[in-house]
């Protein structure tokens, strides 16, 4: 049976990018978040944003040939 592969993958590099990116946008939108009466909401979202920082960096070590980008069309 031929394996079937949709995308294309990403190189380590670029996943661990991605983590670094997030981590530099999540404490700035959390802010905004309590800013507007929310400091629940806000330490969720960065508690959230920290689970999805070590998945992407999980995908960059362990992954990689299993997660593929598809490019989405406007």
């Amino acid at each position: 049976m031929k394996e079937i592969t949709v995308g294309y993958e990403l190189p380590k590099e670029v996943w661990l990018e991605v983590a670094d990116r997030i981590m530099e946008f999540a404490p700035a939108a959390a802010e905004l978040l309590q800013r507007n009466g929310s400091r629940e909401a806000a330490e969720d979202f960065l508690t959230d944003m920290k689970l999805a920082c070590q998945a992407v960096c999980y995908v960059a070590e362990f992954a990689r040939d299993k997660c593929r980008i598809i490019t989405v069309p406007d």
